[in-house]
């Protein structure tokens, strides 16, 4: 178990050059200019969102890649940002314009469309979770290490102010006892889920459910603190088939921490960190940039705003220090990637407990 707070964060980030050679360790892309060129695969509300994000903070989007079905979302979306909508993802990956590709697809293909990418020599940023298991994610990350390209986990979280501001108190409230990490949050689309129209998100053939969703963050919020739990039980309200909403106990030892994620019924989001000398209280969502208080027993309390940014910023200025840092950036990428395999073997413990099966668990 990694002791409190002993998980690198990014440093803080240079100016990237407008131009720069990057040679990667293993024979891994290189880019000629500064400006990563990405293929952005899927046309869902994630993807939709990154893309023009993606653009914004420097970097090139080549490609919007869709199933057939979305080929039009896909035109849609590419259209502004001045690149090409296609449905054929290896051609994507053949093309020497494209150095990588950013992942927004439903969490049964992530092993397949990123272990494709990485075998073609591309970086992969992939959407949060992972994998659908845990194995999955080892595969991911062990190939990314053996072609010495960049797997980047793109789990907000662990880039956020808020989140390097408790890291930094957490020695403050004395032993830690208890840590909670809520995100409930009434799904627009559980209602159609009920009625038996089934979202990924509620598709256990999609590795969804409230615990990949919503409790992705929560539970990367815990692991970025407290490092791997000994222990994972998962208390789940399941229909048909899948959890809408559960709490996750995270069994360190000396304290015990708990994730609560709910799709089916809202809650306002905090998290929370209790000591033998105070306690540290986020108000807001774990993947967003809510006020944190620290609140001692000598009466001392101290109030962090974070900046106004967008939430994805440190995200993408991470990615680019990686990019950037040659060997050492790619080390330390895989060191993060580590982080969400850390995740995604509580994730896959945490279903076992619950009995929550799914297909891709036999592939």
């Amino acid at each position: 178990m990694m002791p409190p707070g002993d998980v690198c964060l990014p440093r803080s980030m240079p100016v990237f050059p407008p131009y720069r050679k990057i040679d990667f360790v293993g024979g891994g892309a290189r880019f000629e200019e500064a400006r990563m060129r990405v293929a952005v695969v899927g046309t869902g509300f994630i993807s939709t969102l990154v893309a023009p994000k993606i653009a914004r903070w420097g970097y090139t989007v080549t490609d919007v890649v869709s199933t057939p079905r979305s080929l039009a979302k896909a035109q849609e979306l590419a259209g502004p940002l001045g690149a090409r909508a296609s449905c054929d993802y290896d051609a994507v990956l053949a093309r020497e314009d494209v150095d990588a590709v950013y992942l927004g697809i439903p969490n049964d293909l992530h092993r397949d469309y990123a272990t494709r990418a990485l075998r073609a020599g591309k970086h992969v940023i992939l959407e949060k979770p992972m994998a659908a298991n845990s194995a999955q994610a080892q595969e991911i990350l062990d190939l990314a290490r053996e072609r010495g390209l960049l797997l980047f986990d793109a789990t907000t979280t662990f880039y956020l102010p808020t989140t390097r501001k408790v890291a930094e108190w957490l020695p403050l409230v004395g032993d830690v006892k208890l840590a909670v990490a809520n995100y409930s949050q009434y799904s627009s689309r559980y209602d159609r889920f009920r009625r038996g129209d089934i979202a990924p998100a509620f598709d256990p053939a999609h590795a969804g459910g409230a615990l990949m969703d919503l409790g992705h963050y929560c539970v990367s919020w815990l692991c970025r603190m407290f490092g791997e739990p000994r222990g994972v039980t998962y208390a789940a309200n399941v229909e048909r088939g899948i959890d809408t909403s559960g709490v996750a106990l995270l069994d360190y030892g000396d304290f015990k921490a708990m994730s609560i994620a709910a799709k089916d019924c809202d809650a306002p989001s905090y998290q929370i960190v209790q000591g033998t000398a105070g306690y540290i209280r986020v108000d807001g969502k774990p993947n967003g940039l809510g006020t944190v208080e620290l609140c001692l027993h000598d009466g001392s309390v101290q109030t962090y705003v974070p900046p106004e940014q967008d939430q994805y910023q440190g995200e993408f200025e991470a990615l680019r220090t990686f990019a950037e840092d040659g060997e050492k950036g790619l080390e330390e990428c895989w060191r993060m990637a580590e982080l969400g395999l850390v995740v995604s073997r509580v994730q896959t413990q945490a279903r076992a407990s619950a009995g929550i099966v799914f297909p891709a668990d036999a592939r």
